[in-house]
């Protein structure tokens, strides 16, 4: 495999400053065909990224979310019809919480809105009076609408159902079951191989101005955020574990997941999720939108899933392959969308893989 061309791409990008860092592993059949490190992973301390940089996952966490969720389903804890009041007594007095179902909260199609700073409501109020409180519609229900909020749910259904926090659910869900290494909640204590992300909250500061919402308990914009989720509802509001956002994990253990869902399901010779589910999941449900993943513009082929810090993850069933592709894209001067990135290299390893 010729990688002159990709190393020009992930070069080039560094340069007109999109990332300070990239790494990427591509699998084709379970076999390793491209794992490579280029650029800086903080521009604070010069470390260089190198194969094991722990990267801030941001809504990549959605994919574990969704997993544990179709274990869940898988033991029959719960169901894709399974509606919030039934799974999460908390929400049966909500006239717009109490009927979504899992299947809408996977699906992006529960209508809810895309996002809302939790955070601004500090101290002292709970997720459910905050969103008791708030105009939660943000479209029809049954249509599509990428939301956070959906996730949000999700985690809190999973802490409900397992009796546990997040971190442990994941734990034992999926980090000693799938053999995983790297992935966790922060903060990070060992801090000396993560990507570092933005410079403080600055984007959901400005987030937060455009709606007239105030916050006093912004990080400091000096230092780069590092070790600690990037996301401010995750970090602010729930203190680093939420359904959303708050994983961090190296190239390998992304490529892991992706493995899973390319073997239908199938862990070292066990049926770790049921084969209907996957299949529900990668394909699309409603407009781009499968069971967790999605198949849009930002996949030439097959289906993935992005994160606002900068990480992708793409699976091509076809091809046989995945790919995990991770920069710290906020750890710039200005951040920029790198959605021309993403569209140029991807396209590059179709082409030196045909």
């Amino acid at each position: 495999m010729n990688l002159d061309t990709l190393d020009s791409i992930a070069k080039r990008y560094i340069e007109d400053d999109f990332f300070s860092g990239v790494a990427c592993q591509i699998t084709v059949d379970g076999k390793e065909v491209l794992k490579k490190a280029y650029g800086q992973s903080n521009r604070n301390t010069k470390k260089d990224v190198n194969l094991q940089t722990v990267f801030d996952l941001a809504s990549i966490t959605k994919l574990f979310t969704t997993t544990i969720i179709l274990k869940l389903i898988t033991e029959k804890k719960v169901s894709l019809s399974t509606s919030l009041k039934e799974c999460l007594p908390i929400t049966k007095d909500s006239n717009v919480l109490s009927s979504l179902t899992i299947y809408e909260l996977l699906t992006h199609t529960s209508g809810l809105i895309a996002w809302h700073p939790l955070y601004t409501h500090l101290p002292n109020r709970m997720l459910f009076e905050i969103l008791s409180s708030l105009n939660l519609s943000g479209g029809k229900k049954g249509e599509t609408l990428y939301s956070d909020l959906n996730f949000i749910l999700l985690g809190e259904v999973i802490k409900y159902q397992t009796g546990n926090s997040l971190q442990l659910a994941v734990d034992n869900y999926l980090k000693k079951a799938l053999k995983l290494k790297s992935l966790t909640y922060g903060p990070l204590i060992d801090t000396q191989n993560i990507a570092a992300t933005e410079f403080g909250n600055q984007i959901e500061k400005q987030m937060c101005a455009d709606r007239n919402l105030t916050f006093s308990g912004w990080r400091g914009e000096v230092l780069p955020i590092s070790g600690e989720v990037n996301d401010g509802n995750c970090h602010y509001f729930f203190g680093g574990q939420s359904g959303h956002a708050g994983l961090f994990s190296n190239l390998q253990d992304l490529i892991s997941l992706g493995g899973l869902y390319l073997k239908g399901g199938e862990f070292e010779g066990t049926q770790f999720i049921d084969r209907n589910l996957i299949e529900l999941a990668i394909k699309p449900q409603c407009e781009n939108r499968g069971l967790g993943w999605e198949m849009s513009q930002n996949f030439p082929i097959g289906f993935g899933h992005t994160g606002f810090t900068g990480t992708s993850l793409w699976v091509v069933p076809e091809m046989k392959m995945v790919v995990a592709l991770l920069t710290n894209r906020l750890h710039v001067n200005s951040p920029k969308n790198i959605k021309p990135f993403r569209d140029q290299f991807f396209n590059e390893i179709l082409v030196l893989l045909k």
